[in-house]
């Protein structure tokens, strides 16, 4: 017998997706996944015998799920109110444990809330706590398996959380992805979650609570969410130039690709595939479960404030990470006293030297003075391994990681210490360096008064001896001229370098080398970008040569001073110290001279 056709299932594309994602998912109960094969089939077959043969089940199995989901579609096939007693958690209650695990865990807790002390704070009993925690997958420090990427998912090429809106049901995060360039670019958890999140080893789960509040307080999807463009508009502003928003969202069926923003969405099918998704972002980020914060972040305290006191009129809740210091700030001593005017050589400049003279030398130019090969092994460690300020260096783990006995590493990392890269604990160990505005001030005073002896000396020798700083001058132009802000913060250092060991000065190259090397280790644990500098640093950087090359020292050690003065500025703006004075930088190392003739405000 072949049956009556039935009532024809078409789906929409958003529709089959979540279908889809039931039927794969190693999460999903098997109830809902039989569900969705079941609508998945219904689309194919005509007739419910043929769908009940096809799978195994029975033909009023089919004919329930295919009229429940034809009256009330994807919500038609969720688990109905059952007979019986009522849950001991209703919505208010679940609610109000999800807000509670924002808080502070109660005094004594080390590890941050457990079933045992939520339960007592809320007068429920320990196993619907952790229920709830389960079925929102909101469990504090819980380690969640994430599953593959699928269609909709956010691109491997994900850097970093910017921005977060939440008007029930409606949840969207906004991350930043460099636009044009294939390949993971992730790096430590500290820039994934950084800007947003702050020090929050916790920002997954903090983001598992968000979805779960917005879905339980949220209505039927709406088609116009107020101020959700505007939220885009903001986060495409702190973007920054060179990247590129994805907008991760549920609930927005209104929001679509709209040309006049440049956010790219990815619509998830559902509150559960939302979090899982936020959860494989942040899944590599280990590094910053390592310690607990020290206090509640400031984004964890507006989310709390805003849930507690939230009502159906109540405005959306909107964060956009404060956007990236621009490295192009204007020098203190006037607009026309940094080496980025039209007068300052260009990249093309036909007097810059050409990337073949690098091959003349044995080493790369500027390269770290220590040879040791361990020593190279352990700094290349510590400057991609995601230490952060004040982190102690274990000796253990770098042994175990590189095969190295413990001896050695120690003697590594004291030889590192006396480079300066490191700070000397008591007891022979070593620690990263705590940057302050305190350390980047004294570092970049003394930088700027040797390298200006170090330009007037260079300038005395002449330009036959500029060979080994025009070689590590074209890494910086090939550097500038790819766009590539990680590898011109290191080549621009070893310019620096290079131009130090010209000078014939032992002991001024040796310390120059050694402030480098502290530098170096600052710049890491800042993650200082400088996507929108490249050109920038490249322009300066021929702008102190240019001067060298007509051994015009004076002008080479103003130009240097300028770059200095640039460097500490866009420094201190990483630094989450508000009582920086912004010429403080001024009263201690005084201000770049004009050159004579010139008045305040004009070109070099």
């Amino acid at each position: 017998m072949v049956g009556r056709p039935r009532n024809v299932v078409v789906l929409t594309e958003d529709e089959r997706a979540a279908l889809l994602l039931w039927t794969r998912s190693r999460t999903c109960s098997q109830a809902r996944a039989l569900r969705a094969r079941i609508v998945l089939a219904c689309e194919d077959e005509p007739t419910n015998t043929a769908v009940a043969e096809r799978l195994g089940i029975s033909r009023d199995m089919v004919g329930k799920w295919r009229t429940r989901f034809l009256a009330e579609r994807l919500a038609g096939l969720d688990e109905q109110p059952r007979p019986g007693r009522p849950p001991a958690a209703d919505d208010d209650t679940v609610a109000h444990v999800l807000v509670r695990t924002l808080t502070p865990p109660p005094p004594g807790a080390t590890r941050g809330w457990s079933t045992r002390s939520m339960a007592a704070e809320t007068g429920l009993s320990q196993s619907t706590v952790s229920r709830i925690w389960r079925t929102y997958r909101a469990q504090p420090g819980a380690r969640v398996q994430v599953g593959p990427r699928r269609a909709w998912s956010l691109p491997d090429r994900a850097e970093e959380a910017v921005g977060l809106f939440i008007a029930p049901p409606v949840c969207v995060l906004a991350v930043t992805a460099r636009a044009g360039r294939p390949g993971s670019l992730r790096g430590s958890g500290a820039t994934v979650a950084g800007r947003l999140f702050g020090q929050d080893g916790d920002a997954a789960h903090v983001l598992a609570v968000v979805s779960a509040f917005a879905a339980l307080r949220g209505e039927r999807r709406r088609e116009d969410v107020p101020g959700l463009h505007a939220f885009v508009e903001q986060v495409s502003s702190a973007a920054g130039s060179g990247m590129s928003v994805h907008l991760l969202a549920y609930g927005a069926s209104g929001a679509p690709d709209r040309p006049d923003t440049s956010g790219r969405w990815h619509h998830a099918p559902d509150p559960e595939a939302w979090t899982e998704e936020a959860h494989r972002f942040l899944a590599a980020e280990d590094r910053l479960l390592r310690e607990p914060a020290s206090r509640t972040p400031r984004l964890r305290d507006a989310l709390l404030t805003w849930s507690t006191t939230w009502t159906p009129s109540a405005a959306p809740f909107t964060r956009v990470a404060p956007p990236r210091p621009a490295y192009v700030i204007p020098a203190i001593c006037g607009p026309g006293n940094d080496s980025n005017t039209p007068d300052a050589r260009t990249l093309d400049h036909p007097d810059l030297p050409e990337a073949a003279q690098i091959t003349t030398l044995d080493t790369a130019p500027g390269a770290p003075i220590t040879s040791d090969p361990v020593v190279g092994l352990l700094r290349e460690a510590l400057l991609t391994d995601g230490y952060r300020p004040g982190d102690r260096v274990r000796e253990a783990p770098l042994a175990h990681d590189l095969g190295l006995s413990r001896r050695i590493v120690r003697a590594g990392l004291r030889a590192l210490a006396e480079e300066g890269m490191l700070d000397q604990l008591p007891g022979g160990a070593t620690a990263i360096p705590d940057v302050t505005a305190k350390d980047v001030l004294d570092l970049y005073a003394l930088r700027a008064s040797l390298g200006a002896l170090l330009m007037r000396r260079i300038a005395m020798l002449g330009r036959d001896n500029l060979a080994p700083a025009s070689a590590a001058l074209a890494e910086v132009h090939a550097a500038a001229r790819d766009n590539d802000h990680l590898r011109i913060r290191e080549v621009d250092l070893r310019y620096q370098d290079a131009l130090a060991r010209i000078a014939d000065l032992p002991q001024a190259a040796h310390t120059f080398e050694r402030l480098t090397a502290r530098l170096r280790m600052f710049v890491t644990v800042l993650d200082m970008n400088y996507s929108q500098a490249c050109d920038t640093i490249a322009t300066e950087d021929a702008a102190v040569h240019d001067a060298l090359r007509k051994a015009d020292g004076n002008e080479a050690a103003r130009l240097w001073r300028v770059k200095i003065e640039r460097c500490v500025r866009y420094m201190i703006a990483q630094l989450s110290e508000d009582d920086v004075a912004p010429y403080l930088w001024t009263t201690l190392a005084g201000r770049p001279r004009l050159r004579p003739g010139v008045p305040r405000g004009g070109a070099h």
